[in-house]
């Protein structure tokens, strides 16, 4: 199997967890004009389902075919256990706070992510999006 079918697709779940790892160990973060939907608890459910969408591509190929409702479930069990690690690890750095809604948020974020997980690798591997001279197989 060649590297970039294997190698890529699993680079982004760790630099996400290193990003949000990062950013949660700030003890102050920019402030960002006007409450948006409570921006907060949106910028928790983006940076998740980009987390759900990328732990969805750690799963092989043939369960998220096979199984893509326990996918979905698993990616998104893997983004709320992470969330809640960040949600704690929060609570020891100064000038941040353990937010259960944010925690719910990042499993709703999760959840969206992998979903849309199932979605685009539906599309990207059906046998109609196939280019010249590949297999369907």
């Amino acid at each position: 199997m060649k590297p970039t079918r294997t190698i890529l697709p699993r680079l982004p779940a760790p630099l996400i967890v290193a990003a949000i790892w990062f950013t949660s160990s700030q003890s102050t973060l920019p402030k960002l004009p006007g409450p948006i939907l409570g921006w907060d608890k949106l910028q928790h459910l983006v940076a998740y389902a980009a987390l759900g969408f990328a732990v969805g591509l750690w799963i092989p190929r043939r369960f998220r075919k096979r199984r893509p409702g326990r996918a979905i479930l698993l990616s998104t069990l893997i983004g709320s256990a992470y969330g809640a690690v960040d949600e704690i690890h929060q609570y020891f750095v100064p000038g941040r706070y353990c937010d259960v809604l944010d925690w719910v948020a990042n499993t709703i974020g999760a959840f969206l992510g992998a979903l849309a997980m199932i979605f685009v690798m539906r599309k990207l591997e059906s046998p109609t999006n196939t280019k010249i001279g590949d297999s369907p197989n």
